[in-house]
């Protein structure tokens, strides 16, 4: 009986998860928002994803993580409720595995859409030979990669660098942190898989 529940209310959360991520995709046209399909999904979705867009240090710049977060929270209780099904118990390593899990694959997530930007831009200059037009779209994005990619190039090397060196100082970085963080999270889940109780 308990494992038909817990499979029931894991299958819900990956639904609900499903229809804010067509939410999500859907406010990218915001014409979208005001079909009668559009309205529906915004009532179903928006209480839950407000929560998370109040909460000001998720923006970064002009990119808003919150939807991320709200995501990520809903898998997190997903998984957690799988494994109870699965396992028939409540475990706290199961759980503590389940969280770290989560943390690590927003935490990469993030970086990734970071890593994304930073490689594409730097390769945008490459080819331009570090120019940029004055009414060009990646001066928005400059100003959010800028502030990020000169603090890691500080971090690494004493010398001022130029924007673009230190946008692939920025992606090499985020490359060694990610293979260092993904074998650290492996171990780490192996140890809470461990946990006793």
């Amino acid at each position: 009986m308990l494992y038909f529940l817990f499979t029931f209310l894991a299958a819900v959360l990956n639904l609900y998860s499903i229809v804010c991520m067509v939410a999500i995709f859907m406010s990218w046209a915001p014409g979208l928002k005001f079909t009668s399909f559009g309205r529906f999904m915004t009532g179903v979705t928006d209480p839950y994803l407000r929560i998370f867009s109040r909460m000001r240090f998720l923006t970064i710049g002009c990119v808003d993580f919150s939807p991320i977060i709200g995501i990520g929270i809903l898998s997190l209780l997903s998984s957690i409720l799988s494994r109870i099904a699965n396992t028939g118990r409540i475990y706290f390593g199961g759980i503590l595995a389940s969280i770290v899990y989560m943390i690590w694959n927003l935490f990469s997530t993030i970086v990734g859409i970071f890593a994304l930007f930073i490689f594409i831009r730097w390769i945008v200059l490459l080819v331009n030979h570090g120019q940029t037009p004055y009414n060009s779209a990646w001066n928005q994005i400059d100003q959010f990669l800028q502030k990020i990619s000169y603090k890691i190039s500080k971090i690494i090397s004493r010398k001022p660098v130029k924007y673009q060196t230190s946008l692939l100082i920025s992606w090499i970085t985020g490359a060694v942190l990610f293979a260092c963080g993904t074998i650290l999270i492996d171990r780490l889940l192996i140890l809470c898989s461990r946990i006793p109780f």
